[in-house]
């Protein structure tokens, strides 16, 4: 009896090692290692530049039930380029379309939208830390996590949204959306702030 039970737990023992090992290599190879404090003010800094897109998306165009963000992607600070962040817009239609903001169209590179011109974050040695968002001038004004974003932060036009729009709609990927002062009022925004590597 005793000899059957040392191979059992010999067995157990190396799956639970190869499943250590691959929870380990996943978090490796998909999560960012930036520490706690450093996620924790990434996240916070994009919660509210979400908040700030979906604002204006729901207040300019007519036609969407649902806007929905990706996740925040990190690269670089690998030794070799700069570390950057950034998310996209995920829009759904009132007839069921759903479209995602980015990528490219007839060679031209529609933006994603984090901490290069949209968001600016601060860290200080004190441990504080500071959150910006962009104004219609380009002008960064500081905002804080857990309040809603002052009305010089609520943006009045915001060109590249407006142009991922354009292209959405003339490619058919979205059906019945057009920029309006009506805007969206019963849309849904759905908040994302999961950090991944890449894209």
């Amino acid at each position: 009896m005793k000899k059957r039970i040392k191979p059992i737990l010999i067995s157990v023992i190396i799956l639970l090692s190869i499943v250590g090992a691959g929870i380990y290599m996943y978090n490796k190879i998909t999560k960012p290692n930036l520490g706690p404090q450093t996620t924790k003010l990434y996240q916070r800094g994009f919660r509210l530049l979400e908040e700030q897109i979906g604002i204006y998306i729901k207040e300019h165009y007519s036609g969407i039930e649902k806007i929905e963000f990706s996740p925040i992607y990190v690269t670089g600070d690998d030794g070799s380029s700069m570390l950057n962040a950034e998310m996209v817009p995920i829009i759904y239609d009132s007839h069921g379309n759903k479209a995602r903001f980015g990528g490219e169209f007839k060679k031209f590179q529609h933006p994603a939208y984090g901490i290069i011109g949209y968001l600016r974050l601060g860290f200080y040695y004190s441990g504080k830390h500071s959150i910006e968002l962009s104004t219609d001038s380009g002008e960064m004004i500081e905002v804080t996590y857990g309040k809603p974003i002052p009305e010089e932060v609520k943006r009045n036009e915001m060109k590249d949204v407006d142009l991922n729009f354009e292209t959405l709609i003339s490619e058919g990927k979205l059906k019945g959306v057009e920029k309006s002062d009506t805007g969206s009022p019963e849309a849904q925004i759905i908040y994302n702030v999961e950090l991944k590597k890449g894209k």
